[in-house]
């Protein structure tokens, strides 16, 4: 059975002890945590004491279940593959950095290399071709896609047969999915098959979402937390990854918290959570 873990990403704007303490008190036992470039969540980074964050995590009996690096250079990521291992995480997360060509030419074979030799495996996630923006969250940029990125289920398919490596697989974001018209248990038993599907998200994407238009701008916080009268029905995928043995983790994520308090986080993050649990309960 999969893992079911949090992000620390919608308490971007909080400090690092803080978002743990409240991930604690909502009864996660895991947490993936960001070292990305802002507005994204940037917590904890190379150089800083691995020793105090090891320290926090177990003062909040916290596992760190992995280490996501948005926005980051090829050097940058190289950096992080080491402080993944240093902190011992196993997974680390990021997306397409470059046109598919590049990426997997150049810019992934010297990270892929890293992570064998630290233990550490690469998801990248299935992400739109928009490219970031520190207003990524207002939308927009959709004329400036690339023409060729891991957005689609055949450009993940051509990803992980490009580079056939037991080290690299996909985070499969169900909001990046649904925007491109795929089916999410299609591509997650197209990965369980061939043991790539090494994270997953739970995470949803608002109904008012205008494809070719709002770019990365899935909509309010609110709308992106999985919920009762959300898009995604959450307890067909959860039972797929079930179904097809996924022993990962499975976490809970949205963007769109900017602003928000801590209160005001960990109330949405509960009443989202009480929806997943009850999709958990139901599927057995």
């Amino acid at each position: 059975m999969f893992r079911y873990t949090a992000e620390i990403l919608p308490y971007h704007d909080h400090p690092l002890e803080a978002a743990l303490a409240e991930l604690a008190k909502l009864n996660y036992n895991e947490v993936n945590l960001w070292s990305s470039a802002a507005p994204l969540a940037h917590h904890v980074n190379p150089g800083d004491d691995v020793g105090a964050i090891k320290a926090l995590l177990e003062k909040y009996r916290l596992k760190p279940c992995g280490l996501t690096m948005y926005g980051k250079n090829q050097a940058e990521m190289l950096e992080r593959i080491d402080f993944a291992a240093e902190l011992g995480i196993d997974t680390v997360i990021f997306d397409c950095e470059a046109n598919y060509s590049d990426f997997v030419a150049t810019f992934l074979p010297p990270l892929v290399d890293r992570a064998e030799r630290r233990g550490v495996h690469i998801a990248v996630e299935n992400h739109l071709t928009v490219p970031f923006s520190a207003d990524f969250e207002a939308g927009g940029n959709e004329e400036k896609r690339w023409d060729e990125g891991v957005d689609s289920l055949a450009q993940i398919k051509r990803l992980v047969t490009d580079i056939d490596h037991p080290n690299l697989g996909i985070c499969l974001a169900p909001p990046h999915l649904w925007v491109m018209g795929e089916t999410i248990s299609q591509a997650i038993t197209f990965l369980a098959e061939r043991k790539r599907l090494f994270y997953y998200y739970i995470w949803d994407v608002d109904r008012a979402y205008r494809r070719g238009i709002d770019g990365l701008n899935f909509g309010p916080g609110e709308k992106q937390l999985p919920r009762t009268d959300g898009t995604l029905d959450h307890a067909v995928p959860l039972a797929e990854l079930k179904r097809v043995g996924y022993t990962g983790a499975a976490s809970i994520k949205c963007h769109g918290t900017h602003g928000w308090s801590l209160d005001y986080i960990s109330a949405q993050l509960n009443a989202s959570d009480a929806y997943i649990r009850d999709c958990l309960r139901r599927i057995g």
